[in-house]
């Protein structure tokens, strides 16, 4: 019937592939970077306000507090810029999803943030009251780690699946009017 209709069918051969071992090494970069992007960023919005070294407070050290938040938020971009290549692509083929909605989010964020950078270089210092460097790049760092545990979930509940088939018979018995015949599955 397969071949009548124009097809041809064969047998699954089902190989084992080799596992591959997870690299941790990004993520645990980007959650530290995130940790750190955040600690500085948030760290004065506290009802207690939280120790920051004066080099880069925001009061004393303007400039320094927006760079070393743009140089933290810059790098988490680069480590997670998945979401900005499938979201734009997603975007440019009039089917948004989720890595659209992040990477117009972090996206527009970490350009304002661009923006206030620029106007507190030239001395417009409100603007370090503007920066959401630290929403961008924690974001992109908590969305990663989501995928991350969502995609070993994924895998896991899959070696199970393929653990179960391996116990499945290959060939069984059909009975065909009295008759015994072995057939593959």
């Amino acid at each position: 019937a397969i071949a009548k209709g124009g097809y041809q069918a064969s047998l699954e051969k089902h190989e084992e592939q080799p596992q591959k071992k997870e690299n941790n090494h990004a993520m645990i970069l980007m959650l530290v970077l995130g940790a750190l992007l955040l600690y500085i960023g948030m760290s004065h919005m506290l009802p207690i306000e939280l120790p920051l070294p004066d080099f880069i407070h925001y009061e004393t050290h303007p400039l320094n507090f927006a760079l070393i938040q743009f140089v933290l938020a810059t790098l988490i971009i680069l480590i997670g810029n998945v979401f900005f290549i499938r979201g734009s692509k997603a975007l440019l083929h009039g089917a948004p999803n989720m890595d659209s909605l992040v990477c117009i989010g972090t996206g527009s964020a970490y350009l304002y943030s661009l923006y206030a950078l620029v106007q507190i270089m030239q001395g417009n210092l409100m603007y370090v009251h503007h920066l959401y460097f630290e929403s961008a790049g924690v974001v992109v760092a908590l969305v990663m780690l989501g995928k991350h545990l969502e995609a070993r979930s994924k895998r896991k509940t899959f070696d199970a699946i393929r653990s179960l088939m391996k116990l499945r018979p290959s060939t069984a018995t059909l009975y065909n009017e009295g008759e015994e015949i072995t057939v593959s599955l």
